[in-house]
């Protein structure tokens, strides 16, 4: 199972594609993460330490290169840069939530 996810940010300044494979979330290249992280994000030492190596994000927040996460939020976090609940700010569609995704399909 692979599922393509999308998250947008509501101010519009971050915005990235991911692979979910139940266990893995791939957030892909090509997308943009928020410059400004809530330092005080429980679990999110993943999240910085991506954003902060130059290998994966360009000084201008462009993710360069495909980033591996265990869980949706996590990845959520490094993209936006604010605690974030993965399985609703992820969408499948543009309305329909990973978490409801998931829930309808009996895999959550």
């Amino acid at each position: 199972m692979k599922i393509i996810v999308n998250i947008t940010q509501r101010t519009g300044i971050a915005s990235a594609t991911a692979e979910y494979d139940g266990k893995v979330m791939t957030v892909l290249a090509g997308g943009k993460i928020n410059l400004d992280f809530a330092e005080h994000i429980r679990g999110g030492k993943l999240a910085k330490a991506y954003r902060e190596n130059p290998e994966y994000v360009d000084k201008d927040g462009n993710i360069i290169k495909n980033c591996e996460f265990t869980s949706p939020s996590t990845a959520a976090q490094f993209v936006t840069g604010r605690s974030t609940n993965g399985y609703e700010a992820w969408k499948v569609e543009k309305k329909l939530s990973l978490g409801k995704y998931l829930k309808d399909k009996g895999l959550r």
